[in-house]
């Protein structure tokens, strides 16, 4: 068991509606590279089909960027495809934010810190979308299984981080 002290280990806040349904979430953790490294994968956009799941291809173009996801299940799968428009500051934030396609109202941001006089760095990744948005096949899983959507923008959050930490401090490249 890892200890809930350690800076490495992800931390996890959601956000909820007053009824109660999460609305979104962020986790935050230390990743062992300096900000100039992570921010070179978290600016590249177009490069997060390379470790991000569900993302099959991302185009740029601009500050807009157009998503096209694959969510699998069992012997399914449903595309879905959003465009969104990217602002950031260079080495601190990159959030990209809805403009068309589904799902809805995506969010999702990444912010960077250094930490321990530069040599790695604090990320918080979050991210938050309208669920109801995904189509017949999740709206039936929630309405037979609401005690999901709890657990869906937790591992939304964890995912982010997850997978940049795994691209930032090469396990992704290295398993390939």
């Amino acid at each position: 068991m890892q200890d809930d002290r350690d800076p490495s280990s992800p931390v996890v806040r959601v956000r909820v509606a007053p009824d109660g349904r999460p609305l979104g979430a962020a986790a935050r953790a230390r990743i062992d590279r300096p900000v100039a490294d992570v921010w070179a994968i978290v600016s590249d956009v177009e490069r997060y089909a390379g470790y991000l799941p569900m993302v099959h291809r991302a185009r740029r173009s601009g500050d807009d960027v157009t998503f096209e996801l694959k969510f699998r299940v069992g012997f399914f799968s449903a595309g879905f495809q959003f465009t969104a428009h990217a602002t950031y500051e260079a080495e601190k934030w990159l959030e990209l934010r809805w403009t068309a396609g589904e799902p809805r109202d995506i969010r999702l941001r990444f912010e960077l810190v250094p930490d321990e006089g530069g040599k790695s760095c604090i990320v918080e990744g979050d991210g938050e979308f309208d669920l109801q948005s995904l189509g017949w096949l999740v709206k039936y899983f929630l309405k037979h299984h609401p005690e999901i959507q709890h657990g869906i923008f937790p591992g939304v959050a964890l995912v982010l981080i997850d997978s940049l930490r795994r691209a930032a401090e090469g396990e992704i490249a290295n398993a390939k």
